[in-house]
């Protein structure tokens, strides 16, 4: 039977989640043209989409704010617009929208699925699965027993949860000549340089970075960083506080705002250092993709990302809001150019072996397949 594959996106703005959300459904084009991204309005996403060759759809964006009524009347007109197009999966790469498009989305009679990006406050879990999903995907090992423990007791035991840890494409994302990448990005040879590649919030840690840049800075340390990412929504509120904080440690010369980028292989090829200090996340893809491009991980031991860094093996944990430590690796990197060559091999020769993208692409359709067979199987149909 030709079924219909739906991903439903948290934005049309580029995040993690929808990144590989969209790499997914490329992948999956491969398998069945009958593939639709839904996403909240227009955005970089969107264009990115179109570019693509996929097809797109939306749903509303202030979904969370309407009442109930208005949001039952939604939900319904969700899904019944699903369930025109046949039988097949919808997978949410967001755990609040299938939470608000739970209604719809069961209507539909698509098998849904919703993936976990996020060490997610766990009351807002327990009412996004107020009605769990037929499978819940999370992007981390660690994730699994926190989601569980944060369901109803009733369904705890019973809920099909299962880690398929986040991937790396290595035909993206690979090491080079450092030098020639950074004469390529218009950036000072010989000088190292650090990079931050995160949308612009508190919890990821810019301040942190500007922070150990002006501590390397009094210590007579020669670097440059590089802050890649905007913040979502289009505000500007947090932009011009990291700004703020530029100037009042008189690091102008040596820090720049790069606003968004869609060039983050090369911006990766040209870094020296990787910096992570984030205080929530899930196992965040930019630090695979560093590793794949052989530049040391410094980063927060928050939620998963210890199932991918090891500590002095193939990164460095450091606390989120300890900036001279995060100052004081980098120093001990730059002097010591064989742990910076170890540790650099060991992550990229770990990714390539436990993060590959094929591998991540197979199991999730090898999910999927599963899903509607015992879908099927329920109805007592061949699959």
């Amino acid at each position: 039977m030709d079924l219909s594959y739906h991903h439903v996106l948290d934005s049309a703005e580029l995040g993690g989640a929808g990144l590989t959300a969209l790499r997914l459904a490329k992948a999956l084009r491969f398998r069945t043209p009958r593939c639709r991204l839904w996403m909240p309005g227009d955005g970089p996403m969107r264009r990115m989409v179109q570019e693509a060759g996929l097809t797109s759809d939306e749903y509303p964006a202030n979904l969370l704010s309407y009442g109930k009524l208005q949001s039952a009347v939604t939900n319904w007109k969700f899904g019944n617009t699903l369930r025109r197009h046949g039988p097949g999966i919808i997978h949410f790469h967001a755990v609040v929208h299938y939470g608000a498009l739970q209604l719809g989305s069961r209507l539909s009679g698509l098998e849904q699925v919703v993936h976990v990006q996020l060490e997610e406050e766990q009351t807002g879990l327990r009412w996004a699965f107020r009605h769990p999903p037929d499978m819940i995907i999370t992007c981390a090992k660690y994730l699994v027993d926190y989601v569980r423990r944060s369901l109803a007791e009733k369904y705890q035991e019973r809920q099909r949860i299962v880690a398929v840890p986040n991937s790396v494409d290595a035909n993206e994302f690979f090491p080079g000549d450092k030098e020639e990448a950074k004469r390529r990005m218009g950036t000072a040879t010989g000088v190292p340089l650090i990079l931050v590649l995160a949308n612009l919030f508190p919890s990821k840690g810019q301040e942190t970075a500007i922070r150990a840049v002006a501590e390397l800075k009094k210590r007579g340390i020669d670097i440059a960083c590089w802050l890649a990412g905007v913040e979502r929504g289009g505000g500007e509120a947090y932009t011009n506080k990291l700004r703020a904080l530029i100037r009042e440690l008189r690091v102008d010369e040596r820090v720049r705002l790069l606003g968004y980028r869609d060039d983050a292989p090369e911006l990766l090829r040209a870094a020296d250092f990787f910096l992570l200090p984030s205080t929530r996340e899930g196992l965040p893809i930019s630090l695979l993709e560093a590793q794949a491009s052989k530049v040391p991980v410094l980063a927060a031991p928050t939620a998963g990302i210890p199932e991918a860094v090891a500590d002095g093996e193939t990164g460095f944990l450091i606390a989120a809001e300890n900036y001279v430590g995060y100052a004081d690796c980098i120093q001990t990197l730059l002097t010591n150019r064989d742990l910076y060559q170890r540790v650099a091999e060991n992550g990229y020769v770990q990714v390539r072996r436990e993060y590959d993208w094929n591998i991540y692409c197979e199991r999730i359709w090898g999910l999927y397949c599963e899903l509607v067979a015992m879908s099927f199987f329920r109805a007592g149909k061949p699959a």
